[in-house]
């Protein structure tokens, strides 16, 4: 499995928050993801320490091409598994939850595409 981390200078500047289509897509092309989705590996996304949420914008704008590209969110949890390098197990819970309610919204939009 390979790793990729975005990393705070990806939340912006004196930013704790990912957010922003925009800029999720902007991660997203520096990132390579596009590449990634084709390919046969699997990844682990890192999401830095002092992360304190993760926006459905900012998700959708990074994930929600690689959604449609793999046939939805199961081929999607098969090649990507989000992980967290915070130690603080609030914390942690706290982005698991936005990270589901993120999967959701792209869920509602991946099945309302057509």
């Amino acid at each position: 499995m390979k790793t990729i981390k975005l990393t705070k200078e990806h939340r912006g500047p004196n930013s704790t928050m990912f957010t922003g289509r925009p800029q999720g897509y902007q991660v997203r092309e520096v990132l390579n993801l596009n590449q990634c989705d084709k390919d046969k590996e699997e990844y682990e996304i890192s999401i830095p320490e002092g992360t304190t949420s993760f926006n459905p914008s900012f998700f959708l704008g990074l994930f929600y091409e690689s959604i449609c590209n793999l046939g939805g969110i199961e081929n999607f949890h098969k090649k990507y598994k989000i992980t967290f390098e915070d130690n603080d197990t609030e914390v942690i819970e706290c982005l698991k939850d936005d990270i589901a309610d993120n999967e959701r919204q792209a869920l509602i939009e991946y099945k309302n595409r057509k």
